[in-house]
């Protein structure tokens, strides 16, 4: 499949930079807000990326003053079970493959709330604009965050702090972001936010995929596993070489952690 034919609707931008795919979200009348329909784009945007060999990456960004607020909560009725858990499935199908996928960079040009720090701690590098900020407000509206995100957040941010935002729904500044580790770096105009983004791709487009792509899966899950465990997933991310079949010996890679 070619990019041309993803077919994305108005509210998803795609184009590639540096090898890598840019996913830019431009619901801006609506905060970047997602209906799932978007959800479906984005999953597509995502799948297109992680399965073509030109793409070594992914920046995901947005338009306007936000990342993206979420799910647009006047799209759904919280209490249609149905509805909510179809949602949560492409969702959770988006986190799985940005978290296990090449390299994403994220961008965050503005608030994030929601799927916008779901995505945020899904990804590898996380650049936000210094007047960004991030909160999980699911709990006044007394829907479970799931996708992934309680799983990802007390890995990268901590248990204390994945309390406060979740079940308190704190309001997280990009100052307090870069000190817990939910954001890796500041930078004060969009424009920044963007040359920040594609200096990183710069950096990695050219570097050897199959190493980074292994060290990811390494990087990711090892800290649950016994030494001997993560030491013997390690010893297979090292000798990458041996295998004739790159693509093949990730995908095996990969399964060995799913």
């Amino acid at each position: 499949m070619s990019s041309s034919e993803l077919n994305l609707g108005e509210n998803i931008k795609f184009s590639t930079k540096r090898r890598f795919g840019v996913i830019t979200l431009n619901r801006t009348e609506r905060g970047n807000a997602l209906t799932i329909d978007m959800l479906k784009d984005i999953k597509a945007v995502v799948e297109y990326c992680q399965n073509n060999e030109k793409v070594r990456g992914i920046i995901l960004t947005g338009n306007g003053k936000a990342f993206t607020t979420g799910l647009d909560m006047s799209s759904v009725d919280p209490g249609d079970h149905d509805t909510v858990k179809k949602i949560e499935a492409i969702a959770g199908k988006i986190t799985k493959l940005l978290f296990y996928g090449k390299p994403v960079i994220t961008a965050i040009n503005g608030y994030a709330l929601g799927d916008g720090v779901i995505y945020s701690l899904a990804s590898d590098y996380r650049i936000a604009v210094k007047n960004a900020y991030f909160q999980m407000p699911e709990i006044n509206y007394g829907i479970f965050p799931g996708t992934g995100a309680l799983v990802l957040a007390s890995r990268v941010i901590g248990i204390p702090w994945t309390r406060r935002i979740f079940m308190f729904a704190e309001k997280i500044s990009s100052e307090k972001a870069l000190e817990i580790n939910l954001v890796d770096q500041i930078v004060d105009t969009h424009e920044d936010l963007m040359k920040a983004a594609m200096d990183k791709a710069k950096f990695l487009f050219p570097k050897n995929q199959t190493v980074l792509n292994a060290i990811k899966l390494c990087s990711n899950h090892l800290m649950d596993k016994s030494y001997k465990d993560a030491y013997e997933l390690e010893k297979m991310g090292s000798a990458w070489y041996e295998y004739e079949d790159k693509d093949k010996y990730i995908q095996e890679f990969r399964q060995k952690f799913e």
